[in-house]
């Protein structure tokens, strides 16, 4: 009896399924003047509109209405714009000004009236990688006196409006791997740089503490650091690469950026993410890949072109720029597996597991918050699954009986209207779902995929294990996936949390940092996105499935590249086998909640599920050696006051001699040790699947 698992006959069902994410366009009317229209996504398989992006339509009706919590400020977000929660750019909404964000490989910064941009340079410590911002170039847009206002939320680009007393003036556009900031007057505007450039016509250069920047216009009258630009004229600020020929570079760099067209391809081994960057003039532009991919430039037919048009050093590596409108990467497709296979293992190993799970099955008060009453739901799930596929009927009636009235309260659609714990609400003013009761800020849409992520991972595995129904559940559970994995619809927005440049996703909701947004666990957001995926498939979804897998496998990629084990040669100084945080403007040997070395690894492997075996396990002697390094590392004495449970599994999983010395550890740690997501029982079947 199989329990949850994704067949790769499933997988290739899907292959070549495309999503596509188009964000909203800055575009001139035939007037010179610019119009914003709403974020559109859709789905372009054969399966059109799924039933979860149906239900992303419907929460107003699902669910009640509440706004939870101080509502996020309206004021610097314009109207019709759903609010830009856990976006790279979040902290240009909501942080204090002047505020900054971090759009590889550029930093901007935002004033009253004003924008800037940089090139930061990379220095590091033992325990810190960082971007360090010097001189910006700023410009000023004469007659704007107030905060500009964002104007598109998407997950790759998005614009901001400067205002003045007579109305729009000029529309100020970024986005991920563009290398530059634009201006496009929405009037006869006058703009004031904050240095004076060496103009040749309508281009001028800078240096700027060793970095050479570029301005380039259309429509402009420049004069000394004054520009004017005519209505539709557009400037444009920009480093140029070291070792870049500057008027090649300029040449290519193009016009402003008006959208990013995102699409996720799900084929077979491979999984690809392409941005298409949209220019006012619809020329071609440049491109920077993060520096966790290999990425291509496309051209217009379709063309691979090797990215040479200059080189930039971010806080992630070396990464060299495409002189292409079009970036591609492929990262390998991962397939997730939502409960552990028991049939490989042996009678005494059989044994084991069933004398730990008699006594896991004892009761447990379940907590009541999203995430530590989500995170034991999902320990119970997968308990359940064991119980079933072992044949222990008590234990399986047992935990089944406790997770199913859990369920029951968690997924009653109605609950908040008479209680105030176990149950979610839609907050219009943050357009998305709030579970009660809050933790660690998810009122202000922390944390949202990792607090869901364990409750649809339950839901789904009880389905399959037949204690609750789809239909019972679905409403509730079809609301969450929404909530974090939705192509966006008037009432949520594309992919809350996931950024498809970064191939990540970011977990403050405000972001109110001077570091940008930031993610410290990658292995719950994998979780996250596993367990969509595997709801998508018991729903029959096929657009939801493709865009599950495609998030899933870019997001565990990220977790290896970026987090787990990462290549960080580029900045010697860094000591450490792992990153605990990844910043829009730094990585940090850190967490949020402890200065225990345990606790920076123990971070990146919570909760171990059946997806993680395959995505973690020692494959080369490199890796091998990795995983042991980190261990060592993590726990210096043999012990660590947290996440003992979760290392020791690890360790299984580099070689045959660590996987029995981990299956002897586990059969006698002491239940203190046991982190409330895991139980003794799915540590000995996870061990024991290792080989």
């Amino acid at each position: 009896m199989t329990h949850g698992r994704l067949s790769r006959a499933a997988l290739i069902a899907c292959t070549a399924a495309l999503l596509a994410l188009t964000a909203c366009t800055h575009t001139p009317d035939a007037d010179g003047t610019t119009t914003s229209s709403e974020v559109s996504a859709t789905a372009s398989d054969d399966g059109g509109t799924g039933v979860v992006d149906a239900a992303a339509s419907s929460l107003t009706k699902t669910l009640p209405v509440e706004a939870v919590g101080e509502a996020p400020s309206t004021a610097n977000v314009a109207d019709g714009v759903l609010a830009p929660t856990n976006r790279w750019y979040s902290s240009l909404a909501y942080a204090t000004l002047p505020a900054r964000a971090y759009p590889t490989p550029v930093s901007v910064e935002i004033d009253k009236g004003s924008i800037g941009v940089a090139l930061p340079t990379i220095a590091a410590s033992d325990a810190l990688i960082a971007a360090q911002t010097g001189t910006l170039l700023s410009v000023k847009v004469k007659g704007s006196n107030s905060r500009p206002t964002l104007t598109v939320n998407d997950p790759v680009y998005t614009s901001l409006a400067y205002s003045g007393s007579d109305g729009p003036l000029a529309t100020a556009t970024l986005a991920q791997g563009w290398p530059a900031v634009g201006l496009i007057a929405d009037a006869d505007v006058e703009l004031k740089l904050s240095a004076e450039p060496a103009w040749t016509r309508d281009t001028g250069t800078i240096e700027i503490e060793g970095t050479t920047y570029a301005v380039k216009t259309s429509r402009a009258t420049t004069d000394g650091s004054s520009v004017a630009l005519a209505e539709g004229g557009w400037l444009m600020a920009f480093p140029i690469p070291e070792d870049a020929t500057a008027s090649t570079y300029i040449e290519a760099m193009g016009s402003p950026i008006v959208s990013v067209a995102t699409t996720g391809t799900v084929d077979g081994d491979g999984t690809t993410t392409t941005l298409s960057y949209a220019t006012v003039d619809d020329d071609p532009t440049v491109a920077v890949p993060s520096a966790a991919v290999d990425g291509v430039g496309i051209t217009e037919d379709g063309a691979e072109v090797e990215c040479a048009a200059g080189t930039f050093l971010t806080i992630d590596g070396e990464t060299t720029a495409c002189a292409s409108s079009t970036l591609a990467w492929t990262v390998d497709t991962i397939e997730p597996s939502l409960t552990l296979d028991v049939d490989g293992l042996s009678h005494e190993e059989k044994d084991a597991v069933l004398a730990a799970l008699q006594d896991d099955a004892a009761g447990v008060d379940y907590p009541s918050d999203t995430y530590f009453g989500a995170k034991a739901m999902y320990r119970d799930a997968q308990l359940l699954a064991l119980a079933n596929d072992l044949g222990d009927e008590d234990s399986a009636a047992t935990i089944g009986a406790r997770l199913s009235a859990a369920l029951a309260e968690w997924t009653d659609a109605s609950r908040c209207e008479s209680a105030n714990s176990r149950c979610f609400v839609y907050d219009p003013n943050w357009a998305g779902v709030v579970g009660y009761e809050t933790a660690y800020g998810s009122e202000e849409f922390n944390d949202h995929h990792f607090h869901y992520g364990y409750l649809i991972y339950a839901a789904t595995v009880a389905v399959e294990e037949g204690i609750v129904s789809v239909d019972d559940v679905a409403p509730v559970i079809d609301a969450l996936v929404a909530d974090i994995a939705s192509t966006g619809t008037a009432e949520v927005p594309t992919t809350r949390v996931f950024d498809p440049y970064a191939g990540h996703s970011w977990a403050s909701g405000t972001s109110e940092f001077a570091d940008g947004n930031n993610q410290e666990s990658s292995s719950e957001a994998v979780n996250a996105w596993t367990a969509v995926a595997g709801w998508a498939q018991l729903r029959g979804d096929d657009v939801a499935y493709s865009r599950a897998v495609w998030m899933l496998s870019a997001e565990a990629h990220a977790a290896l590249a970026l987090y787990l084990r990462p290549d960080t040669s580029f900045a010697p100084e860094y000591l450490h086998q792992v990153v605990g945080i990844e910043w829009g403007a730094k990585r940090d040997w850190a967490t949020w909640f402890s200065a225990d070395p345990a606790a920076m690894l123990g971070i990146q492997l919570i909760p171990l599920n059946p997806t993680q075996l395959s995505l973690l396990s020692a494959d080369d002697d490199d890796t091998h050696t990795r995983i042991l390094a980190s261990i060592a590392e993590a726990m210096p004495s043999g012990t660590a006051t947290q996440f003992t449970d979760l290392i020791t599994m690890y360790s299984s999983l580099a070689d045959s001699i660590e996987q029995a010395t981990a299956w002897d550890i586990a059969l006698t740690l002491p239940e203190s040790a046991i982190d409330d997501g895991m139980s003794r029982a799915y540590m000995l079947a996870f061990i024991a699947n290792a080989d």
